[in-house]
């Protein structure tokens, strides 16, 4: 007797404990969870009917609720919801399932006749007899008993974590839908979203940034799943969305995964700073595109675990991405990490509360909205960042192109104007070698012409016999001046030539500069003698000279040759040879007549060719003048001119050794 007064306490206490709270709506204004006032039965195979509940009800199967909101797990199973209440006779009851993703929903409701069947779900499409809005609301029919018990069957599937929030109201103006604030929320939410989506839009257009476009697929696929699965508006955009939504949740799971991984990719570009996370990153996507092919195949309880893993791994993954970066020298990823922080813990609750270890409540369905919503916002402020740092860097590349356009200018200006410079010495020097050239000529057609002329004339004269000795003799040394300056002038035209076709080259050597003037002043002195002209020859020091002998011997021909021309009878030609440091300097110097007349700077232009008369009558071109410079320049010397009084000098210097 002992054991079956024990076995009946149990008995009657499990059939007590299984008992519903009758939910009260006469005092039940509010829009509360009733999850603790009702009881439950898993129908594993998903096969029962109603009459077969209510017996099964009767046998104490149905277990209590423990928790206002139930979660029921990721099953197969058919679950049936007994709710016991009483109505209130003055206002319209309702039954409210606040929340839009249960597929099937079949709702059992009291009548004079039996039960009135009413179904709705997120796979259905809308019934009469059915509210479907971000929740399905049941309106129930007005009791006129207002103390009894009426019972209510409830009976729900879906292959998704199966969270049941239940609530019971009455209202007189028929707003079932009390909690404004909760409205309120999701609006702004839903406004935030479109913002950063179509800002970040514009922005991607603007700049061609992919990170851009990745950042508004991710804001796009995101809030579709949040706002329009998880939240329910997708009914705002009519039956057909909603209902293929709900099908195929976890395709824009898929979407929006993958696009955040590509945009950190872009964001750091991750296989710079790290091939390994970038690696990793790809084994993601693929994942995802997975996700995304099995969503659309209608596993949709697979895709869910898929869904919690991925969800839970991908932004922890982000999180040490942003973190390397940081530590690398963007001091940008701060935002980044914050960003995947807050949607790191956020997630995490989720996960814990839908698998039962956390308890679900009202405020629950918040923590996903609220952690992106500080997520979006650090994603934001590390686009903005970006964004300026962009704008930096492109006034910065726009500043150095401007210097460099500038200093492109000023080069090509300088270089435009050496050039220029450059053409100008070129033209310069064409004019001059063109005047040089027809000058030449004239010397040739006229003054080395005529002397020849009066040669042949005096031979064929004496071929005719009509010239006799004595006058022959007279003539020739008439002639002789004549014949001298055309050797001379023919030497210097043969230099000159000869430097013009090959270049003017040189072969230095040391030698006595003495012993040569000593022997161009045998040369000339007997022409000096009748012109009754001394040469003296004045040197203090070493005469030793590193330089062409040839060139330096043309030089002080011309030198001397010219003081000769050039010297009033009577008068003195100096040449002084002195040693000053490692130069040694000469100076040939003379006496001329007419002084005034004497223009230094004509003769020592570059384009002196003048024909000058000497005091015998003696012709010159300045070509040899013109050599002297040029030779002695090439030796490394300076050719300079002075006059004082009626002495005019021409000096040089040449290097004393190599």
């Amino acid at each position: 007797m002992r054991y079956l007064a024990i076995l009946a306490f149990f008995v009657v206490s499990f059939l007590f404990g299984a008992t519903a709270q009758v939910v009260h709506l006469e005092h039940h204004f509010s829009n509360l969870n009733i999850g603790k006032q009702v009881t439950y039965y898993e129908d594993k195979k998903a096969v029962l009917k109603l009459a077969d509940v209510i017996q099964l009800d009767g046998e104490g199967a149905f277990r209590k609720s423990n928790k206002d909101i139930l979660n029921l797990s990721n099953t197969q199973s058919a679950f049936w919801i007994k709710i016991a209440f009483t109505s209130s006779t003055a206002m319209q009851d309702y039954l409210i399932v606040d929340i839009p993703n249960i597929e099937n929903i079949d709702c059992y409701i009291p009548a004079d006749t039996g039960f009135i069947a009413l179904h709705a779900g997120s796979i259905r499409k809308s019934l009469p007899g059915v509210i479907t809005s971000n929740n399905f609301v049941f309106p129930l029919p007005n009791f006129k008993e207002r103390d009894a018990v009426h019972t209510l069957w409830l009976r729900v599937k879906t292959h998704n974590i199966l969270l049941l929030p239940l609530k019971m109201m009455s209202s007189r103006d028929g707003d079932f839908n009390q909690n404004s604030i909760r409205i309120s929320l999701e609006k702004i939410y839903i406004g935030m979203l479109l913002t950063l989506l179509i800002f970040n839009l514009f922005l991607y257009f603007s700049l061609k940034d992919r990170t851009y476009l990745y950042y508004c697929l991710y804001v796009f696929a995101f809030g579709v799943y949040v706002g329009c699965y998880l939240r329910g508006y997708g009914y705002l955009f009519g039956e057909n969305f909603r209902i293929y939504l709900n099908q195929y949740p976890h395709f824009f799971v898929g979407i929006a995964i993958a696009s955040s991984i590509q945009f950190s990719n872009n964001f750091f570009n991750l296989k710079a700073i790290s091939p390994r996370i970038s690696k990793v990153c790809n084994v993601i996507i693929i994942l995802c595109l997975i996700l995304m092919l099995l969503s659309l195949a209608g596993y949709k309880s697979i895709t869910t675990i898929f869904t919690q893993l991925l969800s839970l791994f991908s932004p922890i993954l982000l999180m040490l991405t942003g973190i390397i970066a940081y530590r690398k020298g963007n001091n940008t990823a701060k935002y980044y990490i914050l960003a995947w922080s807050a949607i790191s813990v956020t997630l995490i609750i989720m996960v814990l509360s839908m698998q039962g270890i956390l308890e679900f409540r009202d405020y629950s369905f918040w923590f996903l909205p609220l952690g992106s919503t500080v997520e979006l916002l650090f994603l934001a402020f590390a686009l903005g960042n970006r964004y300026t740092n962009i704008i930096n860097n492109e006034k910065k590349v726009r500043e150095e192109n401007y210097q460099l356009v500038q200093t492109q200018k000023q080069r090509l200006e300088k270089l435009v104007e050496g050039r220029t410079a450059k053409l100008k010495d070129t033209i310069a020097q064409l004019e001059e070698s063109n005047a040089v050239k027809n000058k030449l000529f004239s010397i040739i057609a006229h003054d080395l012409r005529s002397p020849f002329n009066s040669l042949i004339s005096i031979f064929t004269l004496k071929d005719m016999d009509m010239l006799s000795f004595e006058e022959l003799k007279m003539l020739l040394n008439e002639n002789k001046k004549n014949i001298d300056t055309i050797h001379n002038t023919i030497n210097n035209l043969l230099y000159w030539a000869k430097g013009q076709m090959e270049g003017i080259g040189m072969e230095a050597t040391e030698f006595d500069l003495k012993l040569l003037i000593d022997d161009l002043i045998l040369v000339y002195s007997p022409l000096a003698q009748t012109k009754a002209v001394n040469i003296r020859l004045d040197i203090n020091g070493d005469t030793l000279v590193y330089a062409d002998e040839n060139q330096i011997q043309l030089v002080m021909r011309n030198l001397i040759d010219n003081a000769v021309k050039f010297t009033v009878a009577g008068q003195n030609i100096v040449i002084d040879v002195e040693q000053i440091g490692d130069k040694l300097w000469v100076k040939v110097s003379n006496v001329i007549a007419n002084v005034s007349e004497f223009n230094l700077e004509e003769v020592m232009s570059a384009k002196a060719y003048t024909v000058t008369t000497g005091t015998g009558n003696e012709k010159g071109i300045g070509l040899g003048m013109h050599l002297c410079k040029e030779y002695v320049k090439l030796n490394g010397g300076e050719f300079r001119g002075q006059v004082v009084g009626q002495i005019v000098s021409f000096y040089f210097y040449l290097p004393k050794s190599l």
